[in-house]
């Protein structure tokens, strides 16, 4: 959780600049975007009140954020999402991390889902007959 998809920086990025320094530009930018995640003192977030309830949301005034949203819209979803997700998880120290994903419905997976995985995939002795 909180980890930034590459992919969405390669696709926008081979899309944006079709000459063949696309990867070099992409991977830049994740990496800097990586690094402004990581950054503990970059707070972009609001408190609101919602239902009585205190919530944190991105701050849509950041700087950063409007930088990004205005030179790589395509972008700028994949790296509120991975903010959310550290705030979620880690919001002192923010670095990823690990999630065990149920890749066919496209969310975590429960503790239920993962024993029966692994119980599906390991290898029962035999029993030998006498």
């Amino acid at each position: 959780m909180g980890e930034i998809n590459r992919k969405a920086f390669d696709d926008m990025c081979s899309e944006k600049y079709s000459n063949g320094d696309w990867q070099e530009i992409s991977a830049e930018l994740c990496s800097l975007w990586e690094r402004y995640l990581g950054d503990s003192n970059w707070h972009p977030f609001k408190r609101v009140k919602n239902g009585g309830i205190w919530q944190e949301i991105i701050d849509d005034d950041d700087e950063k954020l409007k930088e990004l949203k205005n030179d790589h819209a395509e972008v700028y979803e994949v790296v509120t999402n991975a903010l959310l997700e550290l705030n979620e998880y880690n919001p002192s120290s923010r670095y990823p991390v690990p999630e065990v994903w149920n890749k066919k419905e496209r969310r975590r997976a429960t503790l239920k889902e993962i024993i029966q995985y692994l119980f599906s995939k390991s290898k029962r002795p035999k029993r030998k007959r006498s």
